[in-house]
């Protein structure tokens, strides 16, 4: 929480009533000069959500982690967009008792809200006009009035010019994902950026969430749990570390920490470890490390994991991680007739890296910034009436570490954000259409390519699907003629893509025939190119394109009808 520097005499004194903490402001008046920042002395904003599944869909999470209860009467929860001068809402105001407990968290939430978990409080955004920019803002916690009463604590994201903000901003979260306050709500260094991180999916909580007292020291066991990715697919691992602040009084001896993985097909039992082993980074430092595998066949959605540090001294902290298994839908895995590279889920394949989505399959290459395929399948079902979202943002479920790009990193690169799943592919729904804009899912395209017989082809591909047909899809960059985004990201010579289409039914696989139509493009990803050159130009074999990339395209069809189709020059 930033302390703002007064311009005329204040007094602000702290009174414990029936030990709740509550504030006196006799006079103040902020400036933006601010002295040396100091920790919140209890409530803070622990999380935010700024867009979701619909329009305002959001949400505010605080936390008290002082020692004492606090009455929120006399607080209010304010907004100010990203270069606002003027305190916008309230989204919360308290004019009643209201306790929040040490640890407790109060969840302060849109009308249009659509998470799991009750508000405490609602706000409706059309009367209060108070709708979060997803891209810049601030927040904050006031005790007194609009405009003057003094800054609790706040968060800016962004770009956001606006007050409302403690050190540097933190990023601008996601869609359907939230910035939190790092330790389960407990860190308040006085840096947005270092304070808060991404959560994907959100994870808010209110009053009825079992509270996390913070603090650790005296005698009290801190401890708080995290998992890198926390986005996995079956058949990948996931690092989950917990962090332990040891007791002082009397001092923490024999810690440990044991984890509940059997809702991800692991143990009941499972043993944390500090000595370096089990993807422990070093050992004797208090962060209990294991390296879980999600096995083949895990269910897609939100799966927990609960932990429980402990010292020899009876002192115990449980502990809760949510996962978010990632699978293709139902009938909708791309990847049926073969993985063309045999990616894989392991963190250590840093450059064929296994993305699985809802909506589309990826190989990640960490070090080109880009994708080295992308895979789909479309039908008629997937069309329908989503307008397109344009919300280009980093995935947040790349391991944390790795380069996040971003829309901007292709500000004046001369190439175009090019797709590789298509937006015009997902239009079923909004969060179909919205995954679509992840930048993992893009490669710098030529203007000239993306907009001319790429987007051609693309429309081609939705018209069969109208027809009574479904394609599998698969397609990528090659070759490299440089960087963009100070060498984040490589520049491909060609993009290419392969298709093959059935008409619609099941069992696909079983399905494929040697009259099956099945081909390829290789389109030039550098001048000179016509932006009207029609796709069937750079129509090629599937064999063309393997030789071109050196991947195995729809390896699971037996041997001589793949041969057969994969090497047939299409004519339609």
């Amino acid at each position: 929480m930033k302390k703002y520097l007064l311009l005329t005499v204040a007094v602000l004194a702290v009174i414990t009533v029936f030990g709740v903490v509550k504030f006196d402001v006799l006079a103040q008046k902020e400036s933006s000069a601010s002295s040396p920042d100091l920790v919140s002395p209890n409530i803070v904003i622990s999380q935010f959500q700024a867009g979701g599944t619909v329009a305002d869909d959001e949400f505010v999470e605080l936390h008290n982690i002082g020692s004492a209860p606090v009455d929120l009467n006399g607080y209010r929860v304010v907004y100010r967009s990203s270069a606002g001068t003027n305190d916008v809402g309230p989204f919360a105001a308290w004019t009643t008792t209201t306790i929040v407990q040490p640890g407790q968290y109060y969840l302060i939430a849109s009308t249009n809200f659509v998470g799991a978990g009750n508000a405490d409080i609602t706000y409706n955004p059309s009367t209060c006009s108070c709708s979060m920019s997803a891209t810049a803002g601030g927040l904050a916690i006031r005790n007194g009035a609009q405009n003057t009463g003094t800054i609790i604590d706040a968060v800016g994201w962004g770009g956001a010019s606006n007050i409302f903000f403690e050190g540097t901003r933190t990023t601008a979260p996601p869609i359907n994902t939230s910035q939190s306050r790092l330790l389960n709500g407990c860190q308040d260094t006085d840096n947005n950026s270092a304070d808060f991180s991404n959560t994907n999916p959100s994870n808010a909580r209110n009053t009825s969430t079992a509270p996390i007292v913070c603090g650790g020291g005296g005698t009290t066991l801190f401890a708080a749990i995290a998992a890198n990715p926390a986005t996995v697919s079956p058949g990948s691992s996931t690092l989950i570390t917990v962090t332990v602040i040891p007791a002082t009084t009397p001092p923490s001896t024999g810690i440990t920490v044991v984890g509940n993985l059997t809702d991800i097909g692991g143990s009941a039992t499972q043993t944390f470890f500090d000595d370096g082993t089990n993807g422990d980074a070093t050992a004797g430092d208090n962060v209990f490390s294991y390296f879980a595998p999600i096995p083949l066949g895990t269910s897609g959605g939100i799966h927990a994991v609960t932990a429980v540090a402990s010292d020899a001294e009876a002192r115990t902290v449980n502990l809760n991680q949510n996962l978010n298994i990632s699978v293709p839908l139902p009938d909708e895995d791309p990847l049926i007739f073969g993985n063309p590279s045999n990616a894989t889920g392991d963190i250590a394949n840093e450059n064929n890296y296994l993305m699985q989505k809802p909506q589309y399959t990826i190989s990640y290459n960490r070090s080109k910034g880009e994708p080295n395929w992308v895979a789909w399948r479309l039908d008629s079902s997937w069309i329908g009436g989503a307008p397109r979202q344009n919300d280009y943002r980093p995935d947040t479920s790349l391991p944390a570490g790795w380069y996040q790009v971003t829309d901007t990193d292709y500000s004046g690169s001369g190439y175009d954000r090019g797709h590789m799943c298509p937006s015009g592919d997902r239009t079923r729904s909004i969060p179909d259409n919205s995954a679509t804009f992840l930048m993992t899912n893009f490669v710098p395209q030529l203007a000239a390519n993306n907009q001319g017989p790429w987007e051609e082809f693309e429309t081609y591909c939705r018209t069969l699907a109208a027809s009574g047909n479904e394609i599998y899809i698969i397609d990528g960059p090659s070759g490299n003629v440089g960087t963009i985004a100070n060498g984040q990201v490589v520049v491909p010579a060609v993009t290419w893509k392969v298709v093959l289409i059935l008409p619609n039914g099941s069992n696909d696989l079983s399905r494929v025939s040697r009259a099956t139509r099945a081909f390829g493009i290789i389109v030039p990803n550098q001048p000179p190119l016509n932006i009207n050159e029609p796709w069937r130009t750079f129509r090629v074999t599937v064999d063309a394109v393997e030789n071109l990339t050196g991947y195995n395209f729809f390896s699971a069809i037996p041997i001589n009808t793949q041969a057969i189709i994969e090497r047939r020059h299409d004519q339609q």
